[in-house]
């Protein structure tokens, strides 16, 4: 008979295989209309590097997790524990901070032309790059903590303190770190809220001006900008709903349970979820028209 465990690492192997494929297939794509000189708007900058940073949490999350399920403990050192949660927990936070920007950068692009935000609009719409470099070099610096504090499984006889992982140990994690990780991720998703509300209120409003005057050249349908501003919504309450339900689990892994490997194992599935389910919400954008990528950087559209 296939025991529960091995049945949890077909599972973990699943999802990180067609998380990473549909990742990968994704950031290829992009690339490949960078080599074919299509100039790429700002959300496409940074979706590309979600997609990256998603690839990069299901490898760190999801092949360790899949070797540990299917009876394989000690396959990490010292070393290799190191860099695995330095890896995962920075895709962790860039995964707030990319898909935030997403957000407050699609709020910004749907502002019409005759806001008085448009001056804004296209100032903010030339600093991506920057805005993007500013989050890589944030998180870097704020996850320095991790690679200290993670210990192989047998570098340490004295454990204080287990991290997500039954493969990799770590001392206690100092507190700073963990107030700063806190208040990153707060703001990251406050922002996420406040945006998806500007850009849902833009949409409201927008339909109601369509059917006053009752035409079918803006339909919502059509229109590149409102199918990546409903694209984004999706991808974003996605983000929200899984964040919501793995810190959930996690507290109640810290507070109540933390020798449970079931609701360990839940707790990773779940953070698994949003890298693999994400690249799916994208995709569709891609095979309908490559075009809603490569939006001209002063294209608006008239609420």
């Amino acid at each position: 008979m296939i025991s529960k465990t091995f049945c949890l690492g077909i599972v973990f192997l699943v999802a990180t295989t067609v998380g990473t494929t549909a990742n990968f297939f994704l950031f290829t794509s992009s690339m490949l209309n960078v080599l074919a000189g299509h100039k790429l708007n700002s959300l496409t900058v940074i979706s590309t590097q979600l997609t990256l940073v998603n690839f990069t949490m299901l490898v760190s999350k999801g092949i360790p997790q899949t070797l540990q399920s299917l009876g394989w403990n000690y396959f990490l050192d010292d070393v290799g524990c190191k860099v695995v949660f330095y890896l995962r927990k920075l895709s962790e936070g860039l995964s707030v901070s990319l898909t935030c920007l997403l957000c407050a950068f699609q709020a910004i692009t749907i502002n019409p032309s005759n806001s008085r935000w448009t001056k804004f609009k296209v100032r903010t719409t030339q600093q991506t790059i920057p805005s993007c470099l500013f989050c890589w070099i944030l998180n870097l610096l704020i996850e320095i903590p991790v690679p200290i504090v993670v210990r192989g499984p047998r570098s340490s006889s004295n454990i204080t303190n287990t991290f997500d992982s039954a493969f990799c140990t770590s001392g206690q994690i100092i507190g700073a770190y963990l107030v700063i990780v806190t208040f990153r991720n707060v703001v990251g998703l406050g922002f996420m809220v406040l945006a998806s509300g500007y850009m849902v209120f833009l949409l409201h409003k927008h339909h109601h001006h369509v059917q006053k005057i009752r035409s079918t050249n803006l339909s919502s349908r059509r229109h590149p900008e409102i199918r990546a501003t409903q694209t984004i919504l999706l991808l974003m309450s996605t983000f929200v709903s899984f964040y919501a339900f793995t810190s959930i689990f996690t507290l109640f892994l810290s507070y109540f349970d933390q020798k449970s490997p079931w609701m360990l194992s839940a707790t990773i599935f779940l953070s698994l979820c949003y890298p693999t389910i994400s690249p799916f919400v994208l995709i569709p954008r891609v095979n309908w028209n490559l075009s809603i990528f490569w939006v001209k950087k002063n294209s608006s559209f008239s609420l």
